[in-house]
């Protein structure tokens, strides 16, 4: 087989016999779409390499056979795959492969969390560090994309592909990798193969802006709204709406607190959550439009911390922004409320006591275990009772950054603080609570009373010296105490 002319490219499927045409000369694999085997293409002609599994249905603009301009160069799209992390096979994504024809290079394009990416091969493939010296958070130095971050390790498996694609990743095969993030965009994966068909390879490349792509139509790359789906939940028959089916990967049962998986047919029940001894504020299902964003209040979440045996608790609300924007977080403690925004691991340098993001200086705050105590409504991960991160932040003057990593996965957000009115504005509720003096959860005892605020602790001491005064002033005795310190729960990154 060689990379001349069409018919140079062509033969009949070694499973079914259907003519086979590699329109992408550097192909080394296609998926016939009569038979869907996976096809490798050699100097010694076609051989047959496995049977793909159906395509499970992820609403994309792009599709193979499509195509379209990038910043006015021609583009087609040659191939799709679809993946999902080990463990976590409810929630597949999929990346295209691109051709620029004029040039012949190729890109893979990618959609997550209302954000696109593009990578590309680098060649020849660099030696890549030892995967188990890698760890969430770690900086390395990378060919064509200098220091970067890791920001997540795991392994990944094919879960299904179409069309003509760059290398031959054998249905189901399992490759570890680690995705990192540098600054002004760039991102990237350390892929480490399969050991037979996939060879390791360092693709590099950035976040884009999709108003650079245009479609055959004259369309930008847009991503379709996602439709509302209703699910039963699998124990109590409850009617559970999902927001954002593509990307949720448990639910919460809001009746009977059944945790499920979501996967193609319907909900598969796990076990039991504990019902949360409040009600969020703001209602699972609220509406509302905060900061310019239109938002739906999916999940609720409390989690929290021990600190010299001492218990502190936040409450955490999951906003859906829709496919462009993604998901964006609420806090509410000691009844201040913060806007939570994700932001690229790789625009954030930490560096002992400091943190650095858009050329300002945030002060270590603090480094507690952050653990998931209750939880109810639609996730974006496999949320578990008990799970818990390091949770580090930052304090700077316009706001809070946060750190969160566990064994697989480093999450950074910033924190900026929202005001009562802006609360209830947003969703058309009564606005909640400002800082009181004495304002406890609902429900808690004294020892799980949440931090105290800095006005309750300056009342505090001024009291405590006043009654010093007296109590020296009645039996002239003198006194000395101490003051306490003040804490503030850690923000949150997301999974």
């Amino acid at each position: 087989m060689t990379a001349g002319s069409v018919l140079d490219r062509q033969a009949p499927c070694p499973n079914c016999g259907a003519t086979l045409t590699f329109k992408f000369a550097g192909a080394r694999a296609q998926v016939c779409k009569y038979c869907k085997f996976l096809v490798a293409r050699t100097d010694r002609g076609l051989v047959r390499v496995g049977q793909v599994a159906d395509l499970v249905e992820i609403p994309s603009p792009l599709a193979v056979g499509r195509g379209g301009y990038w910043e006015r160069k021609r583009f087609e799209v040659e191939g799709r795959i679809q993946l999902d992390r080990v463990g976590a096979a409810s929630a597949p994504w999929q990346e295209f492969f691109i051709q620029l024809p004029d040039s012949g290079d190729g890109y893979w394009i990618a959609f997550a969390q209302g954000r696109w990416y593009w990578t590309k091969e680098i060649t020849p493939a660099p030696q890549l560090p030892p995967m188990q010296m890698l760890r969430p958070g770690a900086q390395i130095q990378l060919p064509a994309a200098g220091l970067v971050t890791i920001s997540e390790v795991g392994r990944r498996r094919i879960v299904s592909e179409e069309g003509e694609l760059p290398n031959v990743p054998a249905p189901g095969a399992i490759t570890p990798y680690a995705d990192f993030a540098g600054p002004n965009g760039v991102f990237g994966t350390l892929d480490y193969g399969d050991g037979q068909s996939i060879a390791p390879s360092l693709y590099v490349g950035r976040q884009f802006d999709p108003g650079v792509f245009k479609l055959d139509s004259g369309a930008p790359l847009e991503v379709p709204k996602a439709e509302v789906k209703e699910a039963s939940c699998p124990t109590c028959g409850g009617s559970l709406p999902l927001v954002a089916p593509g990307t949720t990967e448990r639910i919460v049962c809001r009746y009977c607190g059944t945790i499920s998986d979501l996967r193609q047919g319907g909900l598969a029940a796990l076990g039991q959550a504990p019902k949360p001894p409040i009600q969020p504020f703001i209602p699972l299902g609220a509406e509302g439009t905060l900061r310019g964003r239109k938002v739906i209040m999916i999940g609720f979440v409390m989690r929290g911390t021990f600190v010299e045996g001492e218990h502190y608790g936040w409450r955490e609300y999951l906003l859906y922004a829709g496919p462009s924007d993604g998901y964006i977080w609420l806090m509410e403690e000691d009844d201040r409320w913060q806007l939570v925004v994700p932001v690229p691991t790789g625009e954030i340098q930490m560096a002992g006591s400091f943190a650095t993001l858009a050329g300002k200086t945030y002060n270590f705050k603090q480094s507690v275990q952050a653990q998931v105590e209750y939880v109810v409504g639609e996730l974006y991960w496999k949320v578990e009772i008990g799970e818990t991160v390091q949770a580090t932040e930052f304090q700077g003057p316009d706001g809070i950054l946060s750190v969160e990593r566990d064994a697989n996965e480093v999450n950074t957000s910033f924190c900026h603080p929202l005001t009562a009115q802006e609360i209830g504005q947003a969703f058309n509720i009564a606005p909640p609570p400002s800082p009181g003096l004495f304002a406890a959860e609902p429900g808690s005892s004294s020892s799980e009373r949440r931090g105290c605020s800095p006005v309750l602790v300056i009342v505090l001491i001024v009291v405590a010296i006043i009654l010093l005064i007296l109590i020296a002033d009645c039996d002239g005795g003198g006194s000395s105490g101490g003051g306490s310190g003040i804490y503030i729960g850690p923000g949150i990154g997301g999974k």
